[in-house]
């Protein structure tokens, strides 16, 4: 009896035993290493308010149709996005993708922050942007990610300012932009309240392009043709900078009113859409933030080229494009790139992208062909957007060089000292020269 007691526990004990080990693996799965571990993908951009929560909208659409994969969205303000990017480096636990200013990426290439695109993704890219815009995602023949959108400058005006100053249309050239910009300022108490045209500072894309883009259109360039040293410090650069100066001596311009934070919105941006600035110049993408500020004044917001100056030719806006590029220290560098593609491709033929429409939304110009031919017609009809599309025909790339940051904070700061009058504008140009000329040197 106790035999068959002592062989029916045994039977037990191995039938127990070969459950447990059959449901272990059944949880491990076939290779007995547990079940396929969900992947999280990490993105850093500068997003803000409703571009973050639309753009939610996508990730979970892309979650899913691909089980196993999260997606985490990261916000900075814009002023601190490439700190946040160096830091993650230092880390090595940074973000599995950057979206990056293009301005940035021969640093980051050279620093190997981030990696090309591997061959399949590469042939993608090129094939479905232009040729300048998949340059900008470039370095010596490798692309370093998908490009997003282009942003351009034109000038912004209030409609209603200009019917009340008895001025009809916006200006052609700078000697009616110092005019009407005398007409449409406001003192009082010795004090510009409302300003004719008003500029940018504490930020330094916000300072340089729009002086840029006055400086080409008066025949001037930031750099020489080979982009191996600085060229503003010229009779073209000496007017634009002037151009500054009497606005400002004339009570047209109030620097006061100029001021801008990390999030690149403050002063500069409330003052126009308060309606206490009457001319600016400034990016397409600023068009979501005055819409949703601004309401129904919205509509008294109108768009014309860059003023021509007068040693120039014709108006010639400048414009930058932003990327994604893939972390060189992410484990999860294949997943990136998978998504990174899902989300810039068409969901239908003869259709944009999801980041296509994401960006349209925001009044940002898409950059991939495929998106710019089925938003042409929205784009056309646009009367703000319209102005930034017209003028891409002669607009010039920010330089994509090494130290094209400092190149732009030390042409900022010397800007900035004439704006607040702490240098004359001659030695403020000399001296920005030599700092450039010193960064594209090294």
């Amino acid at each position: 009896m106790k035999k068959w007691l002592t062989l029916i526990l045994v039977v037990l004990m191995v039938s127990l035993t070969a459950c447990s080990s059959k449901n272990d693996n059944d949880a491990k799965g076939s290779n007995g290493e547990g079940k396929a571990e969900t992947k999280t993908i990490r993105i850093l951009a500068h997003w803000e308010g409703a571009n973050v929560e639309a753009y939610k909208k996508l990730i979970a659409e892309y979650e899913d149709a691909n089980p196993g994969v999260k997606v985490q969205l990261e916000t900075v303000p814009f002023g601190d996005l490439m700190k946040k990017i160096t830091s993650s480096k230092l880390s090595k636990d940074g973000p599995d993708i950057y979206h990056i200013y293009s301005g940035w990426l021969p640093d980051l290439v050279k620093s190997n922050t981030i990696v090309p695109a591997p061959d399949a993704f590469k042939s993608d890219i090129e094939a479905s942007y232009s040729s300048n815009i998949s340059d900008s995602a470039s370095i010596d023949g490798k692309v370093y990610g998908y490009p997003t959108e282009l942003t351009a400058y034109a000038l912004n005006y209030n409609k209603r300012l200009f019917e009340e100053a008895g001025i009809k249309e916006p200006p052609k050239t700078w000697a009616e932009l110092e005019d009407y910009a005398k007409r449409l300022s406001k003192v009082e108490n010795g004090k510009v309240v409302q300003q004719g045209f008003g500029i940018i500072t504490s930020w330094d894309s916000g300072v340089v392009h729009p002086f840029l883009a006055l400086l080409q259109s008066n025949g001037g360039s930031l750099l020489n043709g080979d982009n191996t040293a600085a060229a503003f410090n010229s009779k073209e650069g000496q007017e634009t900078i002037d151009l500054y100066k009497r606005l400002i001596d004339a009570k047209a311009l109030n620097p006061e009113m100029s001021t801008a934070n990390a999030s690149t919105t403050g002063p500069y941006m409330n003052n126009f859409e308060l309606e206490k600035t009457a001319m600016i110049i400034m990016a397409n993408w600023w068009q979501g933030g005055l819409k949703s500020t601004m309401g129904d004044k919205y509509n008294n917001i109108a768009t014309a080229p860059i003023p021509v100056g007068p040693s120039g030719s014709q108006s010639s806006s400048v414009f930058y494009s932003w990327l994604y590029s893939v972390n060189a220290d992410s484990k999860n560098q294949e997943a990136a790139w998978d998504f990174l593609k899902w989300i810039n491709s068409p969901v239908a033929d003869g259709k944009s992208s999801r980041q296509g429409d994401w960006l349209l939304s925001q009044g940002i110009l898409p950059s991939r062909t495929s998106d710019q031919e089925a938003s042409k017609g929205a784009l056309a009809n646009d009367q703000f957007l319209k102005t930034y599309v017209e003028a891409l025909a002669n607009a010039k790339s920010y330089p994509i060089v090494n130290g094209a940051g400092e190149i732009t904070v030390a042409l900022q700061k010397q800007v900035e000292a004439v704006v607040f009058g702490q240098a004359k504008a001659a030695d403020a140009l000399k001296a920005a020269e030599a700092q450039v000329n010193g960064v594209l040197k090294k």
